[in-house]
Order: structure tokens, then C-alpha cells, then sequence
């Protein structure tokens, strides 16, 4: 009785069906899986959202870099997955920041830019005299809700008065800032403030003052406040 063996005979087209199974999968499409998946911070910031849109578009890219390579490329799915997923947590994360800056101020609060409301409105000059912007002398006891950032001190728990600045550059960090760059917030809650290195919101009356800080510091306003936290929004 004879046996056929098995035919094992090796051909030009098994090697050739064998090198295009295999389809690479450009680089970019990983990095759009990856943005796509930080961009979840979307939900905790700015920076997020930033992020967000640059991971849809690194994705866009890639699903039209796949499309266009005429099956030379695989990943397409991944890229699309990365795409959807940072257009959702962008927008997620956008609306996120509409609604903080739609409530954070406290009713019968009016919201003011310290840069372009206090702070770039200098002083006016009046017959060689200096006194307050017009613009500025309004706002003086009234409820304001404005934004900055603490003056680094010591005490950093419970603080019953800091200076506010307008920004973190060197105008303000670096040296002496001008009156019109800082205002002297003192806190109307026993509890006082926590020192933070991020943006603050201060809801009080503005006020005039002529108090000198325990850094030689001498500003010309000051807020009696009600109310100072981190700011919910990055507006």
C-alpha cells in the first residue's frame, strides 16, 4: 500500500501573498490615540482643551494620510476612534469652561478685567494733579469681582490680607510693581485665604487705600472681600 506525502513544494507566490499581509501603521497614528487620551483633561482646564484640539486635528491627519495611501496603510480605525474622542472631550471640555464662567460670579457682583479696567487705566492727570482714572473712580465701593494672582509670602495658611497682582510677569514677580498692577485684598472671613501659585477669583468692594505691606509695598486700591477661591474658569 502506498502513502502520497504531503506536497511541500515552496512557490514565488507564497512569499510574494506573504510580504503584503502586513501593513505599517504610520507613526502619527499612536500619537493621535495618545493626545486623544490626555486630551481628557479637557475637563479640568484650558490647557486640556488646547490639548483637545490638537489631537483632533494630528488625528484628522492621520485617518487622511491612511486614507490616501491606497491600502498601504493600516491604523485607520484607531485614528478615527482618536478623533471622535478628542472632538468629544473638547467640546466637553469647552462647555465645561462656559458653564464655570457663566456662575461664578456672586449675584450683585460686577464682573471687572484688572488689566484692562484698573491696572491699564493708570491715573489721570488734572490741572499737574494726580488722581484717578474716571473710569476707575467708579468702580470705587462698589461689589467688583476681578482675577490675579497672590504675592508669594511667608504665610501661606489663613491669610487675613495679600496683595493681588494682575499677572505673573516680570512687571509684577520680578520687581517693584506699579500702584495700578497690585491691589491689597483683606479678607472680611475670620478663616482668611489660602496662598495659592494659581489664578484667584476676589469678589468685595474696592476701596482706597494708603496701607503700606510688610514687603515696603504701597498700592493705591484695596478690595474688602467676601469671597476669594481658585478661578473656575481660565476667563
Amino acid at each position: 500500500m502506498s502513502t502520497m506525502a504531503p506536497d511541500t513544494t515552496f512557490t514565488p507566490q507564497d512569499l510574494q501573498s506573504n510580504e503584503f499581509d502586513y501593513r505599517p501603521t504610520p507613526v502619527i497614528v499612536p500619537v493621535a490615540v495618545v493626545l486623544a487620551l490626555v486630551s481628557a483633561s479637557s475637563l479640568l482646564g484650558i490647557v486640556g482643551v488646547i490639548l483637545a484640539v490638537i489631537g483632533f486635528v494630528v488625528s484628522l491627519v492621520a485617518v487622511w494620510t491612511i486614507t490616501m495611501s491606497d491600502g498601504a496603510y493600516s491604523g485607520k480605525w484607531a485614528a478615527l476612534v482618536a478623533m471622535v474622542l478628542s472632538l468629544g472631550f473638547g467640546i466637553a471640555g469647552m462647555g465645561s469652561q462656559i458653564y464655570a464662567y457663566s456662575v461664578e460670579v456672586p449675584e450683585g457682583y460686577r464682573r471687572t478685567s484688572f488689566s484692562q479696567e484698573i491696572s491699564a487705566k493708570g491715573f489721570a492727570v488734572e490741572e499737574g494733579k494726580i488722581g484717578l482714572h474716571p473710569d476707575v473712580a467708579k468702580l470705587v465701593d462698589k461689589p467688583i469681582f476681578l482675577k490675579g494672582y497672590m504675592y508669594p509670602q511667608r504665610q501661606t495658611k489663613g491669610l487675613s490680607q495679600f496683595l493681588l497682582l494682575k499677572d505673573t510677569g516680570e512687571c509684577c514677580f520680578g520687581g517693584q510693581p506699579k500702584a495700578t498692577d497690585m491691589i491689597l485684598i483683606k479678607m472680611q472671613d475670620e478663616a482668611g485665604a489660602d496662598y495659592t501659585q494659581s489664578r484667584v477669583a476676589v469678589a468685595g468692594t474696592l476701596k482706597l487705600t494708603s496701607d503700606t505691606t510688610p514687603e515696603g509695598l504701597q498700592p493705591v486700591y484695596s478690595i474688602e472681600a467676601v469671597k476669594c477661591e481658585r478661578s473656575r474658569s481660565a476667563f
